[in-house]
């Protein structure tokens, strides 16, 4: 009976894995996140009704947050369904030469290489400010405080500049 020859092609992750990963980076991750998500939506509501408190804000902002982590975690998926094909033995054999090698390593380490993995995801992460947009949308239309307009409004800014552009950065810049 004949093995198999196992090839490993990386053993470094990519930077959107890091949300599946708990390490020493969610302690800055976290509050930094959590930060951004308080200050795009303390700005944008505040326009809205000026009259908002700090405790109105800390009493919603964690869900936002949260969702927005559901968000980020699906974005990824989707950054990983492609990774989980197993390539065939004569891609194996010129990896690196194929389009496929070149785009799973584009998807893993530099989107900006390769045209297939940088529309990829850019579409994973359009994915992810759906998904903000939808689950923030549905919360602050149950604070009661919003119109169903100022709602959409709200979890459109907090899509647009909270969505994991992260995902994005080439991996070697943290290596």
């Amino acid at each position: 009976m004949k093995k198999k020859k196992v090839t490993l092609h990386n053993l470094i992750f990519p930077i959107w894995a890091l949300v599946w990963l708990p390490t020493w980076l969610w302690l800055i991750l976290l509050p930094a996140n959590y930060l951004i998500d308080r200050l795009v939506f303390t700005l944008s509501a505040k326009k809205t009704d000026p009259e908002l408190d700090g405790k109105f804000f800390r009493k919603h902002t964690w869900k936002l947050w949260l969702f927005g982590f559901l968000s980020d975690f699906i974005g990824s998926v989707l950054l990983l369904i492609p990774l989980l094909i197993p390539p065939t033995e004569e891609i194996t054999r010129h990896y690196n030469q194929t389009f496929f090698g070149k785009f799973m390593n584009a998807l893993q380490f530099n989107a900006f290489q390769n045209p297939g993995a940088l529309a990829y995801t850019v579409f994973a992460i359009a994915v992810a400010g759906v998904c903000i947009y939808l689950f923030d949308q549905r919360v602050l239309i149950k604070t009661g405080k919003f119109t169903k307009e100022q709602a959409k409004s709200i979890a459109l800014k907090m899509a647009v500049f909270t969505a994991p552009y992260l995902y994005l950065l080439p991996a070697k810049w943290l290596y």
